[in-house]
């Protein structure tokens, strides 16, 4: 009788990968964590595989279907190669991705597990995550996946942008309206890091489902911002009044010392 052997995961290389090793996973890829002491992690595209008996892997058939699951990440890391507040990408191959690893995790885990921060370390926060994605914008990335998870925090705590798997890369020499062939636009990139903004002035994490413009949430799903320092300005992006992650930024900014010295710390 033939044995059918165990499903497993496995790089392009066709080299098994060790369950116990993925400390992340995602519709395009799993994250893998040689050893506590590691100081670096590895994205991997999902390819399966069956460990046979004999200690063999053998691919599975459709294996080639998903070779480029990672292509388009790993064109996005070689763009923003060097720019603040992005992950440090160490090197890229067939396999995936290498990246440095941050044990201090993500914001959103951070935000969960923790009393609040001061205000003062909120509104750092805010304007780093605003300098990272106005890079991003200004090297004609639209990011998408833009969201408390997929912003880990380095050893100083701050910011480090993951996750462009379904980000898109508009020609470098393009217009300065910032929009894809899907009809995914800077102004939803607006809308999630606003939301991000919120989250971190609550201290709870808030997000919306939105891809296109059709899917804008209306104005009555929307939290109360009233209450909140800087409510007014998120209340004012959620409402389209900020074309640029620049206009956004330049209005907390203006804001920011008065409310640092109106809330005590």
């Amino acid at each position: 009788m033939t044995s059918r052997g165990l499903s497993c995961l496995i790089l392009a290389d066709g080299s098994f990968v060790d369950a116990n090793k993925i400390i992340g996973a995602g519709l395009d890829g799993c994250v893998i964590h040689d050893s506590p002491t590691s100081s670096t992690v590895m994205k991997i595209p999902k390819f399966l595989g069956t460990s046979m008996t004999d200690g063999s892997i053998k691919p599975d058939d459709d294996r080639n279907m998903y070779m480029n699951d990672l292509s388009r990440e790993k064109d996005v890391y070689r763009r923003l190669q060097g720019v603040p507040g992005i992950a440090n990408c160490l090197d890229i191959s067939e396999n995936g991705l290498v990246l440095e690893y941050y044990s201090n995790g993500n914001m959103e885990e951070y935000l969960q597990n923790n009393s609040p921060s001061t205000w003062t370390q909120r509104i750092e926060w805010i304007l780093q995550i605003l300098d990272i994605f106005i890079a991003c914008h200004d090297k004609k990335v639209l990011v998408f996946d833009i969201a408390l998870r997929n912003l880990m925090l380095d050893g100083d705590w701050s910011p480090k942008a993951i996750d462009f798997g379904n980000s898109s890369l508009l020609p470098l020499g393009g217009g300065a309206e910032l929009v894809d062939e899907d009809g995914y636009t800077e102004e939803i990139d607006i809308l999630h890091v606003t939301n991000i903004i919120y989250s971190i002035c609550r201290w709870k994490k808030f997000q919306v489902d939105c891809a296109a413009a059709d899917e804008w949430p209306a104005a009555d799903s929307l939290p109360a911002t009233a209450d909140l320092p800087l409510g007014s300005i998120i209340a004012e992006s959620w409402s389209h009044q900020f074309k640029t992650l620049n206009e956004l930024k330049l209005a907390i900014a203006s804001a920011a010392p008065t409310t640092v010295t109106t809330i005590h710390d």
